[in-house]
C-alpha cells in the first residue's frame, strides 16, 4: 500500500479509537503501529541500501520506483508481532495492544495491496526468517515487474505509488525495476 494509503487508513483508525476509548495514549499507539511502523524502511534505506540522500522525494522514489535491493524490514515481520503479542498478553499493556492493532492493520493492508503484482508469495515475504533465508534480497524475494512508472511530484507518488505502464494499475513499492525518469521539485 502507498504511504498515503497507510496515512489515510491510520488516521481513520485513530479517529475511531479516540472516539471509542477517549484515550490519547492508545490512539497514539495505534498511530505508531499503523503508520510510523514504516520507519524500518528508512533504516533499511540508510543502513543496508547505503543511501545518503535523505530528501523525502528521493527516498519515496527509491521505494516506489523499485530500486530496493535489500529488505530487512525488522518491524514488518510475523515473528516480531508474535513476540509483541505475547508480551502484550503477559503484561496486559493497553499501549502495546494499541500498537499491535495499528501494526496488524498495516500488515493486512500490505498483504492485500502489495501482493497484486508479485509472482512470489507475499505472505511469506512478511516472515523475517523467510527474508533472512533469502539473504534479504528483494529481487529474489518478490520478483516484481521491472517497468514501473513513478508519478511526477511527491504527493502523487505518496498517495498513488508507481504504476505499470499502459495498465492504469497501481504497482506496489519495493519492486525491483527500471524506473521512468522523474523530475520532482519536492526532492
Amino acid at each position: 500500500m502507498s504511504p498515503g494509503g497507510h496515512l489515510v487508513t491510520t488516521t481513520a483508525a485513530c479517529a475511531a479509537w479516540a472516539a471509542l476509548t477517549g484515550s490519547l495514549e492508545v490512539t497514539a499507539a495505534v498511530a505508531v503501529g499503523g503508520f510510523l511502523i514504516d520507519v524500518d524502511h528508512a533504516i533499511d534505506y540508510v543502513a543496508f541500501e547505503r543511501q545518503r540522500d535523505l530528501r523525502p522525494g528521493t527516498f519515496l522514489r527509491y521505494y516506489i520506483g523499485g530500486k530496493v535491493q535489500r529488505a530487512v524490514l525488522v518491524l514488518h515481520s510475523y515473528e516480531l508481532f508474535t513476540m509483541l503479542g505475547g508480551l502484550a498478553w503477559w503484561t496486559d499493556s493497553v499501549l502495546l495492544w494499541g500498537y499491535l492493532w495499528g501494526a496488524l492493520m498495516h500488515l493486512a493492508l500490505d498483504l492485500v495491496f502489495n501482493g497484486e503484482y508479485t509472482p512470489r508469495s507475499i505472505s511469506a515475504f512478511y516472515s523475517f526468517a523467510y527474508r533472512a533465508a533469502h539473504g534479504f534480497d528483494m529481487p529474489t524475494l518478490l520478483a516484481l515487474p521491472n517497468d514501473l512508472e513513478v508519478p511526477r511530484g511527491f504527493w502523487a507518488g505518496f498517495f498513488r505509488g508507481a504504476s505499470v505502464p499502459g495498465s492504469g494499475q497501481v504497482a506496489r513499492r519495493g519492486a525491483p525495476s527500471v524506473v521512468t525518469p522523474v523530475s520532482d521539485p519536492m526532492a
